[in-house]
């Protein structure tokens, strides 16, 4: 016996295949399959001309993905008539069904989307190819949907999916949102679920609470016998196809890893639980819907939730959802907080996951150079009289997808936020109250501080560094001091975790040219540990830290030499002096630039 992914998928090319637990399974296919978006629509400003564009993306029409759902809909309703296909039995590996089937999350109650505001319906519709798919997921920023990757694998959700938001019941549209890009972990594997994470991006931020992921410091929130509970609309019943029509949640206990080892292994006779990578919840299944609580087909991708936190991802269970003695399977998220934070937190002029290059000559002209890996393509003009800049950062500051930049002006000496609207593609220049401009050094690290917004790091003439807490709107909380007079004259730099650990960090240069990493914490009172040095003789001109360029899921480097030659250093997530691979060549005449970012 196989595990059973939670999805539910209508597929005319497998009704030829027996065997209940292949109906839910997606085809196979490469690993980190990721769908370009479009390149962002025009944009304009009240600093300076503005060419190409800076925020922004193209937004599918309400029509399209109104029929999208209605599509899959009507199929997977479908699907529950088709008695003579292998997809109609849902029997539980283990006989004795003599319960009432109940709703749902089996054992679970009704709850309202009211109570769970960052829960999404995903609906798939590719009529062409007669594939219906149905996923639950979390919203895990204004823009962000995480979800399984078993919910993603082989799909094109740009052009067939659907995200449907704000509502109870999958009878009823809410807010129907297109998505522009798709990532899943590069070493998923369909046949044995392991590494069943994914993120979607929305092509319009949604105005919805959203929930943040464990962390590898939430280690107490996986602690066994913990109360989690899990959300979904999945099917009514062990021996039903029908999706539930209101939104359910059930409250389960967490497991062992060993208790759920054990007793899954007994069930499929194969070790496909994977301990410290996967999670189980619930009590051991009486074989019937009568005194099981469990998820079941349709609650894929969706979140199980201890302490306000997304700590699982609803993966797999035995077929049937009941089977005598079995667990529901989850994700176990904070191992893969690291992959899947920076599709969270990205920020790039050409919206397909990779870090871009900002660079400004003499006369004031700022142009877009966009990734293609291990490569820039040409320089794209996106604006011009931009010569009062004496620095500027690449960010999303509220996460809603838009293309920010933190800058200082020359002018006035103060900080200034260039809001990029993805909506409409303007950008607005919004003066920063809370932060001076006066500080010597300014990086924007990312979340350091665990509370979901992106944060400032300064040093200040004295040497010591500070964390601004970030507000996520633009302004900032009161500073909390990490180093004490030890950072004089020094560069700070860095966007994400180059650490490994899921944390963010920090990087930091001396007038020695040697460079120091700050590993994060997670900690708002004391966010970083001590240093350690990772590098020794970078005399480069200009670092820019715009996260990851070569679209890995590592923070990554681009560097330019004195001679005008600009390299990339991929990250490693080693924290030691094989914190970056083997350097690559970018470019060389970039001397011409007297800004990049």
């Amino acid at each position: 016996m196989r595990p059973v992914k939670r999805g539910f998928i209508r597929r005319a090319a497998l009704f030829c295949l027996s065997g209940a637990a292949l109906v839910l399974a997606l085809p196979a296919a490469g690993p980190a399959q990721a769908v370009d978006g479009p390149a962002r629509a025009g944009a304009s400003t009240a600093r300076a001309t503005v060419g190409d564009s800076v925020a922004g993306t193209t937004v599918t029409d309400q029509a399209t993905l109104r029929e999208r759902v209605v599509s899959a809909g009507r199929a997977i309703a479908a699907q529950r008539a088709e008695k003579s296909t292998p997809a109609a039995p849902k029997k539980p590996s283990t006989a004795g069904d003599t319960g009432t089937p109940s709703p749902f999350i089996i054992g679970g109650t009704g709850t309202t989307i009211s109570t769970a505001p960052w829960m999404v319906q995903l609906w798939y519709a590719d009529e062409a190819n007669d594939e219906y798919y149905f996923c639950g997921g979390t919203l895990v920023a204004p823009n962000k949907v995480l979800t399984a990757a078993h919910c993603v694998n082989g799909l094109d959700w740009r052009r067939h999916g659907v995200v449907n938001s704000g509502v109870t019941s999958t009878e009823s549209n809410g807010v129907l949102t297109g998505v522009t890009r798709q990532w899943q972990h590069a070493s998923y594997d369909d046949a044995t679920v392991r590494h069943d994470i994914a993120v979607l991006t929305l092509d319009t931020p949604l105005k919805r609470q959203w929930l943040r992921l464990a962390q590898t410091q939430d280690s107490a929130l996986y602690k066994a016998g913990t109360t989690a509970t899990v959300y979904g609309w999945g099917v009514t019943s062990g021996t039903s196809d029908a999706l539930a029509t209101n939104l359910r949640k059930v409250s389960l206990p967490l497991v062992s890893d060993t208790t759920c080892n054990t007793a899954m292994r007994k069930i499929l006779g194969k070790d496909y639980f994977v301990e410290g990578g996967m999670i189980c919840a619930g009590t051991p299944a009486t074989g019937s819907d009568a005194g099981t609580k469990a998820t079941c087909s349709g609650d894929s991708g969706g979140p199980l939730i201890v302490g306000g936190k997304v700590i699982g991802i609803v993966s797999w269970g035995v077929e049937g959802c009941t089977a005598k003695g079995a667990y529901s399977v989850f994700t176990k998220v904070s191992p893969y907080t690291w992959a899947a934070e920076p599709r969270i937190n990205d920020t790039d002029y050409s919206y397909d996951g990779r870090a871009d290059l900002v660079v400004r000559t003499s006369s004031g002209n700022l142009s877009a150079q966009t990734s293609k890996g291990t490569s820039l393509n040409p320089p794209t003009t996106i604006g011009s009289g931009w010569q009062s800049l004496s620095w500027a950062l690449q960010t999303d500051i509220d996460r809603d997808g838009g293309w920010d930049f933190l800058l200082r002006d020359k002018a006035d000496g103060r900080l200034h936020l260039m809001k990029g609207d993805p909506a409409t593609g303007t950008m607005k220049d919004i003066v920063v109250t809370s932060v001076s401009g006066a500080y010597a050094s300014y990086a924007l690290p990312g979340d350091v501080t665990g509370d979901g917004h992106p944060d400032l790091v300064a040093t200040d003439t004295s040497g010591n560094g500070w964390v601004f807490p970030g507000k996520g709107n633009g302004e900032y909380n009161a500073r909390v001091k990490f180093a004490t007079g030890s950072l004089k004259g020094y560069k700070i730099f860095g966007r994400g975790d180059y650490s490994g650990d899921g944390k963010t960090d920090l990087l930091v240069r001396d007038t020695s040219n040697r460079v120091y990493l700050y590993r994060g914490t997670g900690s708002a009172t004391a966010p970083f540990s001590a240093r350690i040095t990772v590098r020794t003789g970078w005399n480069f001109t200009s670092l820019i830290a715009s996260g990851d360029v070569n679209g890995d899921g590592r923070a990554d480097i681009m560097a330019r030499d004195p001679n005008g030659t600009l390299w990339l250093y991929p990250g490693t997530g080693k924290a030691s002096v094989d914190i970056f691979g083997p350097r690559k060549w970018l470019a060389d005449g970039y001397n011409k630039y007297n800004l990049l970012f």
